[in-house]
């Protein structure tokens, strides 16, 4: 496995857009990625044939990309992060719910699994955000409401 560490915040994000818009039943194609991310498509479509060189995403033409198990780990670990930090931000530290996910944004890259555990096990193992949605369990089985 892959560390996060090991991977620039740009291909976090992929991993997490991808997971996020096929969660939703909707196709990850080039354009609607490069939308969501605020990025071209020809942006988009290269760090797309990154990811598949990688093993992270399978790619189909005219139809978008999934990802693997490999990369819907990776995309979970992100996500895991991510959610992790507003539930902190929000019951730790006193920031609002509509202050929690920009930070959270910036932070979720920069964390270490050790800092991720500390903070899930102070919290007690929260299973959910300030928004309400799941945490994603250490062991990446998840079922998203």
């Amino acid at each position: 496995m892959v560390k996060m560490g090991a991977m620039s915040p740009a291909v976090q994000d992929y991993l997490k857009a991808v997971y996020t818009m096929t969660r939703s039943g909707e196709p990850a194609t080039t354009k609607r990625v490069a939308g969501l991310l605020g990025t071209s498509q020809p942006a988009v479509s290269k760090m797309m044939r990154l990811l598949a060189e990688r093993g992270w995403v399978e790619r189909t033409p005219y139809y978008g990309v999934r990802l693997t198990d490999a990369g819907e780990e990776m995309a979970l670990e992100v996500i895991r992060h991510h959610r992790l930090i507003e539930r902190y931000l929000m019951d730790h530290l006193g920031f609002g719910v509509d202050e929690v996910h920009e930070q959270a944004e910036i932070l979720e890259h920069h964390i270490s699994e050790e800092f991720e555990d500390r903070i899930a096990e102070l919290m007690g193992h929260p299973e959910t955000c300030p928004h309400g949605q799941p945490i994603p369990p250490k062991s990446r089985l998840v079922e998203e409401r």
